[in-house]
């Protein structure tokens, strides 16, 4: 399949949501004889073999596993095990089993590492539903690919892996294997991770999240991976998830206007007698059998947009308790964020400095009716809420939030560990998970 850009943010949009940060973050899609496999560098220039991607990148679910997996290295950070081949080995043996089986829709069950390996040998590691009985890996092999048995297994870390190939790969045995992505060793690696994604702190918590969101919806809880492979993953994202300000700007919204400025892209139209990017007036034309003089061309310009943060705090019962480490969390948006909305048993909209100061207001009762009422009459189609969850929402009103597609945050403080009312609109966290 030819490999551009609008097909890769097709896949990853399907994969991951239209809103979701990986859908932005490849800019560019070019072609380099020069790299043995594909690489994605810091400024999102995603660059591919085209003799590999003729051979074995034939479906839509092949190039899913090549991106993903690329992007899957840093948020492992699978650097600081060092460079070798067993270290390569086991890095990507965990990379790939995770895009297998916990992402095995859009996948397609890991479908390029199974064209790309053989199912026996050491190389076998690398690839779900290999043949492994018998062999020296087979134990090694079944931490990871759950689906060959029905066993609930905990999943290893990469360091125990690595240690595990030490003691099992003989050093006469270590074969040649073509790895995805970039795997260079001294200072070519070194190199290599200056101009990745790599050092971008932000970046990578927004590729965690979408990640996360994106296994959610893909899990099923009747497979059989069972659950360490999940928890591994999800301990995995943690040193990224709980980047607070990252974290935030994904609720970022279009209705509520704060100081927030990002990328974005605008339609503009350009005629030419060359076919770069035609409508589909000439498409029409063209399957006619008339060719255009001229192509009216559909393309894209860079822009910036303002956003801003519907953020929702609780303000009955212990909130002055907890009021540091929630400062605490929206600090670092001090420059961006204009206003914030207090919430009780009514929604007073109050600027930001203020409750910065720990100067907070409340009625003392409480109920989620008036952040619904609040959220529907402003049209906001994300929030963030931080609540000690010890209230209620009336059905007709979270029937009305569904139909408008809310997505929300919940962040919950008090010693509550679950908000029913909100979950259904998205993560439901606990305070310490995103201050810590």
């Amino acid at each position: 399949m030819q490999i551009t850009l609008e097909t890769i943010r097709s896949i990853t949009r399907e994969a991951f949501g239209r809103d979701s940060f990986i859908a932005s973050l490849i800019t560019t899609v070019e072609p380099d004889p020069t790299h043995p496999t594909a690489c994605i560098n810091g400024k999102g220039e995603l660059r591919y073999n085209p003799d590999f991607v003729k051979q074995y990148v034939t479906t839509q679910e092949d190039l899913f596993c090549l991106v993903t997996h690329e992007l899957m290295h840093p948020l492992f950070g699978h650097f600081v095990h060092g460079t070798g081949f067993l270290e390569n080995l086991a890095g990507d043996m965990v990379i790939n089993s995770v895009i297998s089986q916990l992402l095995a829709g859009p996948s397609g069950q890991g479908s390029l590492f199974r064209k790309l390996y053989p199912s026996t040998g050491v190389e076998a590691l690398l690839r779900p539903y290999s043949n492994m009985r018998l062999s020296r890996y087979d134990k090694l092999y079944d931490a990871f690919y759950f689906n060959l048995g029905s066993r609930r297994r905990d999943s290893l870390t990469t360091g125990e892996a690595v240690q595990a190939l030490k003691i099992l790969t003989p050093a006469q045995d270590v074969p040649c294997i073509l790895f995805l992505g970039t795997h260079g060793t001294g200072k070519e690696q070194q190199n290599s991770k200056a101009s990745s994604i790599a050092g971008r702190g932000d970046d990578l918590a927004r590729i965690a999240e979408d990640f996360k969101h994106a296994v959610d919806r893909c899990r099923d809880p009747h497979a059989g991976y069972g659950e360490g492979l999940y928890d591994m993953f999800i301990e995995v994202l943690k040193t990224h998830l709980t980047l607070k300000k990252a974290l935030l700007q994904r609720f970022l919204t279009h209705e509520k206007l704060d100081r927030f400025i990002g990328p974005a892209q605008r339609p503009r139209s350009s005629v030419s007698p060359i076919p770069i990017q035609p409508s589909k007036r000439d498409f029409v034309l063209l399957a006619a059998g008339i060719p255009p003089f001229h192509y009216h061309n559909h393309a894209y310009r860079a822009a910036v947009q303002k956003k801003g943060l519907a953020v929702y705090l609780d303000v009955s019962g212990s909130v002055n308790d907890y009021l540091p480490e929630i400062v605490g969390l929206l600090h670092s948006l001090r420059d961006e964020l204009k206003t914030v909305f207090l919430f009780s048993n009514q929604v007073v909209e109050v600027p930001f400095k203020t409750l910065l100061a720990g100067k907070v207001q409340t009625t003392h009762g409480t109920d989620f009716d008036c952040i619904a009422d609040s959220i529907i009459e402003r049209g906001f189609s994300k929030a963030v809420i931080l609540t000690d969850g010890y209230a209620c929402l009336a059905e007709d009103k979270q029937a009305e939030l569904k139909k408008r597609k809310l997505r929300t945050l919940t962040i919950l403080f008090g010693g509550t560990t679950d908000c029913d009312e909100f979950a259904p609109f998205g993560d439901v966290l606990q305070l310490e998970d995103v201050t810590g």
